[in-house]
């Protein structure tokens, strides 16, 4: 991916004074807006501000990357300064980390997915690399920067005579799947570099997996990396390996001594056998797809098992309306609209009449496409109850 298109000269600012992080964002948005890339500041301020208050957007080394999704945004740009002086108050994963490069990432809503993901995960990739991002630090202006974010830098031959004869996989997860993700995986590849050792990492991000490990590699592992702040998909797959567990942000500070650690796990602790799983099927080399039959079967019993939950909670809440009306004589309150035992016979039928379709066809398209999916399958099933097909209709809109 070629970073210069997405912007220009007149949209790198080098060697600049800041007294705030909102300074800093305020004077980046005002370039992109002149750049003709926004039709708000306002607008697309508030966007990154949102953005904002969820998690950090420093990370470490000096730099930060904020980032906004808006209708303000008229395409799909990035602005880019290096400071004279550090900013130290900026929200990051590493608490000592002083920002110097700041990367302000301006998204159409409509390309959140798309866009935002592959411009994001290019900038994490090659920021992770010390040798890039000091290049970017270093230069004098904005011509002189622009021309490093494509040049192609030389990559240390990590190939050392003293190579280890290891392999360990790792699996990459943050609760947004985007930034964080794609940074601890490259951290981990660099520092396996460093050490010696064969690293694959699996990214499960809001694109869904990405490299999934295959079979072979299954087999071949000697350890696997659980860099994750949610819950690892199809987690049986590594059952036989030795297992080091950890935050995602935690390559971040020190990928040499997680895997180092992984090392040591796999020394003391005892592989077994690889006996495949339910999923394997998935990480083969042939890449194998399942039949169409298989397929929809498989996807309308993971679509029945997340609406088992919904459908008891909802069933025991009308149970126990009709239960406590009948019993202490409330049937009067249970009919009058408003009252509390009535908006509980209301909740009951919520959970079994509204949301059972719609969860449905959410992880049915799961099954079928991973994370990207659930907001069609969301929509299909509000759908099916819109027109009143009901299950039949959510699986067939699916």
């Amino acid at each position: 991916m070629q970073l210069v298109s997405a912007t220009s000269p007149d949209l790198i600012s080098t060697n600049q004074s800041f007294a705030s992080k909102d300074e800093v964002i305020n004077f980046l948005i005002k370039k992109l807006y002149e750049a003709g890339k926004l039709y708000s500041e306002k607008d697309f301020y508030q966007a990154v501000m949102e953005r904002e208050s969820l998690s950090p957007t420093g990370f470490e080394g000096g730099l930060a990357i904020p980032h906004g999704k808006s209708a303000a945004v008229k395409e799909a740009a990035f602005a880019v300064a290096t400071l004279k002086k550090p900013i130290i108050n900026w929200e990051s994963i590493d608490p000592n980390n002083e920002v110097t490069l700041v990367v302000l990432l301006a998204i159409p809503e409509n390309e959140s997915g798309s866009t935002h993901l592959s411009l994001l995960s290019e900038l994490v990739k090659r920021l992770s690399n010390e040798e890039y991002k000091n290049r970017l630090l270093k230069s004098k202006t904005n011509y002189e920067l622009f021309y490093h974010l494509d040049h192609q830098f030389q990559e240390e031959n990590a190939e050392a005579a003293n190579k280890m004869n290891k392999t360990i996989l790792a699996v990459t997860a943050c609760p947004a799947g985007i930034a964080h993700t794609y940074m601890a995986a490259e951290a981990l590849v660099n520092a396996g570099k460093e050490l010696g050792v064969d690293i694959f990492v699996e990214k499960q991000g809001a694109n869904g997996i990405e490299d999934r490990h295959t079979t072979q590699l299954l087999r071949k592992a000697d350890a696997v990396i659980f860099a994750t702040d949610v819950a690892v998909k199809n987690e049986e797959r590594y059952s036989h390996l030795p297992k080091v567990k950890t935050s995602v942000a935690a390559p971040l500070k020190n990928a040499k001594a997680i895997i180092t650690q992984a090392l040591e796990k796999s020394e003391n602790v005892e592989k077994k056998e690889y006996a495949g799983s339910v999923n394997s099927s998935h990480g083969t080399e042939e890449n194998e797809k399942k039949s169409f039959k298989t397929e929809i079967k498989d996807s309308i019993l993971t679509g029945i098992s997340y609406i088992i939950p919904v459908i008891v909670a909802g069933g025991m809440t009308l149970a126990a309306a009709v239960l406590i009306s009948q019993a202490f004589g409330l049937q009067e309150v249970y009919d009058t609209e408003g009252s509390w035992l009535w908006l509980l016979r209301q909740l009951g039928g919520t959970l079994l009449g509204t949301l059972m379709v719609p969860i449905l066809a959410a992880y049915m398209a799961y099954s079928i496409a991973d994370k990207p999916a659930l907001g069609p399958g969301f929509a299909a099933g509000v759908a099916a109850n819109l027109i009143g097909s009901g299950f039949l209709g959510g699986m067939l809109n699916t």
